[in-house]
């Protein structure tokens, strides 16, 4: 571990990357924090190590992460992931976000002395420009209408292939979603077109070895636990991709399939999926 130390150390504080030689747990040090996991994922993701905790280390895992970081910023950030680092500290591995930018939805407010302060103010967008965090500048602004194009171009291909393109219309928003005719049984003809739009990006945000690095077991555990408790193949949890000739590529699966697991291992931590009967 100290040669992974050393490693940051080394490297200096850079776009992705932030070291922190000491966490206290005060509201400002939780909004600086914030802060800078939201402009990580705002930019191209990184990694922000905290060398030395001095909280409870369980206050800084991957789900204690997911609600503080969430609880200030819209849309979500998802696959925030924490591993422990050394004896007293804690590494955090910020996705590069797919669905940015994320903007804060309330102000991030600290006490020093006597006056109230803030971190960020709602409705601010900050990324990273080199070591620092900063508000968002024109620059920004066009990369990431440039990247959320190239996302909904190929968003657009993989819904496409779930769906023959005779049953695809396009919403207001201009994603497509199935079309699906409910026989009207005293004619004999469609006469309701439900309409339920999918965007497997957003919706199902998570594959197995996301769900495993969020819940500290290995990718494998995690496949045969969805298969288990019969997660893999429902789509109220799970949805599967289909290239253009309908072979299934891959499943991804929803927050709601994540709290799943998380419960169900919460109750039932020793678990053996291969040989345990639920």
């Amino acid at each position: 571990m100290a040669k992974t130390k050393s490693y940051f150390k080394k490297l200096g504080e850079k776009e992705d990357k932030e070291l922190k030689s000491n966490f206290d747990g005060s509201q400002r040090e939780w909004l600086k924090l914030i802060k800078t996991i939201t402009a990580m994922a705002n930019t191209k993701g990184g990694i922000v190590v905290l060398e030395k905790v001095n909280i409870n280390l369980s206050q800084l895992d991957s789900s204690q992460l997911d609600d503080k970081v969430n609880s200030y910023v819209e849309p979500r950030i998802h696959n925030i992931v924490s591993e422990k680092y050394g004896k007293k500290g804690i590494k955090i591995i910020v996705p590069n976000s797919r669905v940015k930018p994320h903007i804060f939805k309330r102000d991030g407010i600290y006490l020093e002395g006597d006056k109230q302060k803030f971190s960020f103010y709602k409705g601010q967008i900050w990324v990273r420009h080199s070591s620092k965090n900063e508000t968002i500048t024109w620059d920004d602004f066009q990369r990431f209408v440039k990247e959320n194009l190239n996302s909904f171009l190929e968003r657009i291909n993989i819904i496409a292939a779930q769906y023959p393109l005779k049953e695809l219309e396009v919403s207001k928003e201009g994603v497509p979603f199935p079309v699906k005719p409910v026989e009207d049984k005293r004619k004999g003809i469609p006469a309701v077109i439900m309409k339920e739009k999918i965007d497997p990006n957003v919706d199902y945000p998570y594959q197995a070895k996301d769900l495993a690095k969020i819940l500290n077991k290995n990718q494998a555990f995690i496949v045969q636990l969805l298969k288990v408790l019969g997660l893999k193949e429902d789509p109220v949890f799970s949805f599967e991709v289909k290239n253009s000739s309908g072979k299934v590529i891959m499943s991804k699966y929803n927050d709601k399939c994540l709290e799943r697991l998380r419960k169900f291992l919460a109750e039932k931590p020793l678990f053996n999926p291969w040989h345990d009967e639920i």
